[in-house]
């Protein structure tokens, strides 16, 4: 992911109201992870599993925090028992952003099968989610995907491709 998306992320992510972020470290999303380090607005809890992040995040909601989630999307399906018990069933919003790899022109052919059950894993759960690939949709994205988790008491999620990665 190149530094200038990094920080735009990052900058929507303040703009939305987000103001605690959990992270699990992954070279793909690494500059996004430094930025939110170096953010003194934003509270950055690093985790060592992507089901520990979701259960952070669920309890600062509880304390009055407005969290968001940041894994690829292998972790995300690793979470997906954590999201539907502590946030799904009791209705606490989770914004997560989620690094998409296994797509087109992937080296690691064993990603492609992580790839392929991202987006049916998001509908099973009934999980709105938006694809961002272009650099212009990340602001508009991550506002419109905060305001429908937080009205809608619901984890809602932004898939990172590829193109919005680098």
């Amino acid at each position: 992911m190149k530094r200038e998306v990094a920080a735009e992320i990052v900058d929507s992510l303040k703009e939305a109201g987000v103001d605690l972020v959990a992270s699990m470290t992954e070279a793909n999303l690494h500059d996004l992870i430094v930025a939110l380090g170096e953010d003194p607005a934003i509270h950055h809890v690093p985790v060592t599993r992507e089901e520990e992040g979701i259960g952070i995040c669920a309890g600062a909601y509880l304390g009055g925090k407005k969290p968001a989630m940041v894994m690829m999307n292998a972790g995300f399906l690793l979470s997906a028992n954590a999201l539907a018990t502590v946030c799904i069933h009791p209705g606490i919003p989770v914004l997560m952003l989620i690094g998409h790899s296994g797509g087109v022109g992937e080296e690691n052919a064993g990603h492609g099968t992580v790839g392929t059950l991202t987006e049916p894993v998001l509908q099973a759960m009934h999980i709105v989610y938006e694809k961002v690939g272009r650099f212009e949709d990340i602001r508009p994205t991550i506002r419109d995907s905060q305001m429908l988790a937080r009205s809608s008491r619901r984890p809602t999620a932004i898939v990172l491709n590829k193109q919005a990665q680098r």
